[in-house]
């Protein structure tokens, strides 16, 4: 019974996973009105935590996604092993 809501699961995870992958916008077009330019007046930065925010969730986001797959089943395994096992 676990096996199958494991599957039931794993099938969900897939399948939200590859409804996001299909409606990222791989040209490079924007599909929305907002802009990350600054304001009048006021001066933008040289760098910070926008810029990489931009960068990882436009440029960089399928391997975004697939690195955080790995540390999720990283975490798991080491969850695994280190779980005590409890006596009978």
């Amino acid at each position: 019974m676990v096996k199958v809501k494991t599957a039931i699961l794993m099938l969900i995870f897939l399948a939200t996973l590859m409804i996001f992958i299909a409606a990222t916008p791989w040209d490079g077009e924007e599909r929305s009105g907002y802009s990350f330019e600054p304001r009048e007046g006021v001066r933008a930065p040289e760098s910070g935590a926008g810029d990489i925010g931009v960068e990882i969730f436009t440029i960089y986001l399928f391997p975004f996604e697939v690195l955080a797959l790995v540390l999720l089943a990283a975490m798991i395994g080491a969850i695994y092993i280190a779980r005590k096992e409890l006596p009978k």
